[in-house]
């Protein structure tokens, strides 16, 4: 008997689960068929069920998990569209579909196309662009039904939050065939309004009433905008490619509303009241300062200005004249004194009173006369005396020894 290789039963059906594993093209898949088996596991809360078509089946497992977000209970004979991904069971060696969405027929085909536009866009890059939404924009652009209750929503909550906020209106048809083109005109549109913020709405419905916001034609459009855009489009739960588009998606138009007045009259108000004091302060500040400096000037011109040097000067002059005059006065009334004693001493020692008392003086030729030797006998002398003078001839002479 020959040798040959032999495998193991696992080995074959690990090998078949990496194949499958490695396959991108099964790792999340849309399968449409029908159901059939349908099994609920009340313990667990998995469902198992086969999904078939003409001529072909596989098994399927959703477990609890992905299986709690379905809005409606799956049953055998039911045509869907399974969203998942395909691997093989090891234990049978079976291919399974690991389920994580179960679309009903009547919805597969929107839901398909959703996620075909969505793919496309999301490898073109269309999701990536998120321009900062303007937080006081000075003029909105709604793009909206004319009749519908989202543009009233938006209108009154801009009304009551931020009344001074411009608003441009451009009516559009948002659900049918005739929606996409008449979207794109609108955004074309909002572009030569001004607005620095556009917001495109409209209020909830089915996923055929939404199905224009998937439209490839008016998402390029939308991305196309120079002006940062909201979208926001049906309610809180439904999302559209306009959403993933936009620079910012709003769960309601009210929302939308409310996000392009997130600064209100009343913030403005406040926000001005507060710069305002604040200002104030600085200016009163920089008065006080001012009024310091301007003082600090002015002293130093008036220590500077010529009249007050004048007037300095003058009253410099004044005391120093006063002192002048008391130095005088000082210097007189000493010199009076000196003279007053002075004078004592002449009159004391005046030939004039010395005559007076008795005593005479003798001049011959007006000189006086010292010594006998002065004179000779026969000679004419003058005697002079207090009261007058008398002439005398010498009728004789003595010398002491």
């Amino acid at each position: 008997m020959s040798e040959f290789f032999t495998v193991t039963v696992s080995q074959v059906t690990r090998r078949l689960s990496m194949l499958v594993k490695g396959d991108k093209a099964l790792s999340d898949v849309y399968v449409a068929g029908e159901i059939s088996n349908f099994t609920l596991h009340k313990a667990s809360g998995h469902m198992y069920f086969t999904l078939k078509d003409e001529t072909s089946s596989i098994k399927c497992v959703m477990f609890a998990g992905k299986a709690a977000g379905l809005n409606f209970m799956p049953y055998s004979g039911q045509s869907v569209i399974v969203h998942g991904g395909v691997n093989v069971y090891e234990r049978d060696g079976a291919n399974q579909i690991y389920v994580n969405e179960i679309i009903e027929k009547g919805q597969g085909e929107l839901a398909l196309a959703f996620e075909k536009a969505k793919r496309e866009l999301e490898a073109g890059g269309y999701f990536d662009r998120k321009r900062p939404i303007p937080k006081q924009p000075h003029k909105v652009c709604l793009i909206t039904a004319e009749k519908g209750a989202a543009l009233q929503d938006m209108l009154n909550i801009i009304a009551r939050r931020r009344p001074i906020l411009e608003v441009v209106f451009i009516p559009v048809t948002v659900q049918g065939a005739y929606a996409p083109a008449t979207l794109i005109n609108g955004i074309t549109a909002a572009q030569t309004t001004g607005a620095d913020l556009i917001i495109i709405g409209r209020g909830g419905g089915s996923a055929e009433d939404l199905s224009c916001f998937n439209d490839i034609a008016y998402a390029k459009a939308l991305y196309s905008s120079e002006i940062p855009t909201i979208s926001a489009v049906g309610h809180e739960t439904d999302f559209t490619i306009s959403d993933f588009v936009a620079d910012l998606r709003a769960p309601t138009p009210s929302a939308a509303a409310e996000i392009a007045t997130s600064i209100t009259c009343e913030d403005l108000s406040e926000h001005i009241e507060l710069t305002y004091d604040k200002l104030s302060d600085i200016v009163h500040s920089q008065i006080e300062g001012y009024e310091q400096l301007i003082d600090g000037y002015q002293r130093h011109i008036s220590a500077y200005s010529p009249i007050n040097r004048l007037e300095r000067s003058q009253r410099e002059l004044e005391l120093l004249g006063s002192k002048i005059k008391t130095a005088i006065s000082a210097t007189v009334h000493r010199n009076e004194v000196l003279i007053e004693g002075y004078t004592d001493k002449i009159e004391a020692l005046s030939p004039v009173n010395v005559l007076r008392r008795g005593y005479s003086a003798v001049t011959l030729n007006g000189k006086a006369v010292n010594s006998v030797d002065d004179i000779s006998v026969g000679g004419t002398v003058e005697i002079l005396m207090s009261d007058g003078t008398a002439r005398a001839m010498i009728t004789e002479t003595e010398k002491k020894q």
